[in-house]
């Protein structure tokens, strides 16, 4: 009687448990092809709006684009649960075929006869329960292929503006105003010369390699919005650091003479171009129009900066960090490199005037130094940059 009861009881909850396993395995691998694939559509999706919002292609464009996607996806998802739902099939059908052979013969009826109040009644629990499984296990399948139609995509079903709210964080902070204050990293390098008596004829003969003397800038700036709902008007300022290069020609290098610093022939072949570097520490400030136009999104003004035009006029104020002049020269067969540094007469405090113009982060950058180079020099000497500046907003 007990073994009985073991082979009635046990072994079919051990099959069912078998069972159910497999199918929630199957399942476990049709849900996970899905969310593969759906977040390469996502990925998809979110290259086609960035290359819309740069009017790389049209809307129209990018709607032919996404369908396009969305259909590829929709057929590699077909293609990868295939083989899944012939296995889900084959296990049901089995599962089906194993119920019916467990069907007990009529034939076993007298077994059960050893008890007299009721001995029908063994076969008819046993058959109602065996009912109510085949049943549970009937709609656990329909509940499967249930879950396995609503995992198919329809393109008609897609709404790609939640798609993109849901799986672009960058595309959320793209649908809104910036802050009225916002932060720059400065870079500027270009052509660094000295204009005598301010005229731009001294560019030819005064005596520095135009080609070679160069100027770098670095820094940090902010900006702000004069008007709060436009871009037009926006004061920039900031603290920069600039390295204003001259390297003298013909084997001159600059001497200081007492109160005076002028450029002197240098008595040995100077072996790489010599050059003198003022560094200095400035305050620049700008008002800048930025042309960049407004979009709307949702009735709602969405405002952001360095998207197009750009022009700044203002200028800059500060100090002079450091002086110093580099030589290079062979005597006797040695070569020597010699490197002074200090006063050469310079002017300690420096202001001046500077501009830009350029589109979004690029720009074409000019700065003039109004005070003079050196102080007690016969002829005014005033520090003049030409270059491209980077604004990385």
């Amino acid at each position: 009687m007990y073994i009985f009861i073991l082979f009635v009881y046990v072994i079919p909850v051990k099959a069912q448990s078998t069972f159910e396993r497999k199918v929630e395995s199957i399942s476990h691998e049709i849900e996970k092809v899905t969310e593969e694939e759906t977040e390469i559509l996502s990925t998809e999706v979110e290259s086609i709006n960035e290359k819309l919002e740069k009017k790389e292609i049209t809307s129209v464009e990018a709607d032919k684009q996404k369908k396009s996607a969305s259909e590829k996806c929709a057929a590699r998802i077909e293609t990868r649960i295939a083989p899944l739902e012939n296995q889900l099939r084959d296990i049901v059908k089995e599962k089906v075929q194993s119920r019916q052979m467990e069907t007990p013969e009529p034939a076993e009826a007298p077994e059960a006869a050893e008890v007299p109040e009721a001995p029908e009644a063994p076969e008819a629990a046993e058959y109602d329960e065996n009912y109510e499984e085949g049943d549970s296990h009937d709609k656990q399948n329909a509940d499967n292929e249930q879950r396995h139609d609503k995992r198919k995509i329809k393109l008609d079903d897609i709404d790609w503006d939640d798609l993109d709210l849901k799986w672009s964080s960058r595309k959320n902070k793209h649908k809104k105003s910036e802050s009225r204050t916002t932060t720059q990293f400065v870079f500027a390098i270009g052509l660094n010369n000295m204009l005598e008596d301010g005229k731009l004829s001294s560019l030819e003969n005064n005596g520095i390699k135009g080609s070679t003397s160069r100027f770098y800038e670095w820094g940090l700036t902010w900006k702000t919005r004069l008007a709060k709902n436009s871009p037009l008007l926006q004061c920039k300022y900031g603290l920069s650091f600039t390295y204003n290069n001259l390297r003298p020609q013909n084997n001159q290098y600059y001497v200081k003479n007492g109160n005076q610093t002028v450029l002197t022939e240098h008595p040995f072949t100077l072996q790489d171009e010599p050059y003198f570097r003022m560094i200095n520490m400035v305050v620049p400030v700008h008002l800048e129009f930025d042309f960049s136009k407004k979009r709307v999104h949702d009735e709602k003004v969405i405002i952001r900066s360095q998207k197009g035009f750009r022009l700044g006029i203002g200028g800059f104020a500060g100090i002079n960090l450091k002086t110093k002049q580099v030589l290079c020269y062979k005597v006797d067969g040695l070569s020597t490199e010699q490197t002074t540094k200090g006063n050469y007469n310079n002017n300690n405090f420096i202001y001046g005037l500077s501009a830009y113009v350029g589109y979004r982060d690029i720009s074409f950058y000019t700065k003039y130094d109004l005070n003079t180079m050196f102080t007690n020099n016969t002829v005014d000497q005033h520090n003049i940059s030409f270059g491209l500046r980077f604004d990385f907003n």
